[in-house]
């Protein structure tokens, strides 16, 4: 079983996407047009898995890229994914909200 399929099965609305470089990670829509992401990390000084937040304007150029967590292991990644997703949600919510 690839790494990717069990990010798919295990977190809501993931889909494993390719980059241009042809390296597969797992992209989750969180909102139009804001996505949370699982890389799989190459290099030896870094954790395996690093979990990234983007952000995108309506004609596709990215607004925001920030990387929220690396972890050592695929069930610490996808809790960091759930949280990244769940923290993004309610700061816009309170921030639309007005408190």
């Amino acid at each position: 079983m690839a790494w990717t399929d069990f990010f798919v099965k295990e977190l809501p609305n993931a889909k494993t996407v390719v980059s241009p470089n042809g390296r597969p990670y797992i992209s989750m829509e969180i909102a139009p047009k804001e996505y949370v992401e699982v890389h799989m990390t190459t290099s030896a000084l870094e954790l395996p898995f690093k979990v990234i937040f983007k952000r995108f304007d309506q004609l596709g150029a990215l607004l925001e890229e920030r990387e929220y967590a690396q972890a050592g292991t695929k069930d610490l990644a996808r809790k960091f994914a759930i949280e990244t997703a769940s923290f993004r949600l309610n700061s816009i919510e309170l921030v639309l909200d007005g408190e």
